[in-house]
């Protein structure tokens, strides 16, 4: 079986001006050298930032992904994004099921999972962030189990095969530390078999599962230990090009060291 490309995604939430996310694409580009032919370089800017920085990227090696997506293509909704729109501005990426977006922009798994059959409509390729809600209780397990099922209701095989997880608990986010690096490893190892038994290994043993949650250079290298942890996700430290390259190359690193 092939090995799967490492990944690494930046998530700028609601930060990052049009001039501070062209400057940040330069920099990193200087910084990184051959490191996005090495792992798959994700960055999702706001919205507004998302023309130019398709504009940048082009021809760096680095894709560009959207924060979120609207759970319709109806025109008539105010505010919000649908899916062919941001096709056109350049995403062929697009996060979905977001703590942040479930929790202040009312979405359950039902609703992710319409987001996620409208993406792949599109031509998008969404990346599923899925963990345990700070106010969930029971085994994790049970918890991941169940949300697997609702993202991943219709969802064809060959489709499956190309989304990318985020295991992400809700509690890691905007911490000091990320998630115990024991445990990342047991959730993405449970996404992982749970994708083994409904799909077999064509399916799980192709796709793509990074942490995300808090993320820093010096957790790196425990983070992605566990053979099932294929790169990493970063929020605040995805918005530093230095430390972001850090990250990146951690990433090459531990997951493509015949490239490094």
């Amino acid at each position: 079986m092939a090995q799967r490309k490492p990944l690494a995604l930046a998530n700028w939430k609601m930060a990052m001006t049009i001039a501070e996310s062209v400057d940040f694409v330069r920099d990193f580009q200087r910084l990184a050298g051959d490191l996005p032919g090495r792992v798959d370089v994700i960055i999702c800017p706001p919205f507004t930032a998302l023309w130019p920085v398709a504009q940048a990227l082009a021809g760096s090696g680095m894709q560009l992904g959207a924060q979120d997506v609207a759970a319709s293509t109806e025109m008539a909704r105010t505010g919000q994004i649908s899916a062919p729109l941001l096709a056109e501005a350049g995403c062929g990426w697009v996060m979905l099921g977001h703590w942040e977006v479930r929790r202040y922009g009312g979405g359950d798994d039902e609703t992710v999972n319409r987001k996620l059959h409208l993406a792949l409509a599109a031509g998008l390729t969404p990346i599923l962030l899925v963990g345990e809600g700070r106010d969930e209780g029971g085994p994790r397990e049970s918890i991941l189990e169940r949300r697997l099922t609702h993202l991943l209701a219709g969802c064809p095989a060959d489709k499956a095969a190309e989304l990318v997880f985020i295991y992400e608990p809700e509690a890691a986010i905007g911490g000091d530390a990320p998630t115990q690096a024991e445990q990342v490893a047991e959730g993405c190892a449970f996404i992982r078999g749970w994708l083994q038994q409904q799909w077999g290994d064509s399916v799980a043993g192709v796709v793509r599962i990074i942490y995300g949650g808090s993320v820093s250079p010096e957790h790196a290298a425990a983070l992605l230990s566990s053979p099932d942890v294929d790169g990493l996700g970063a929020s605040r430290r995805g918005r530093d090009p230095a430390t972001f390259v850090e990250i990146v190359r951690q990433v090459a690193r531990a997951k493509a060291p015949t490239s490094c």
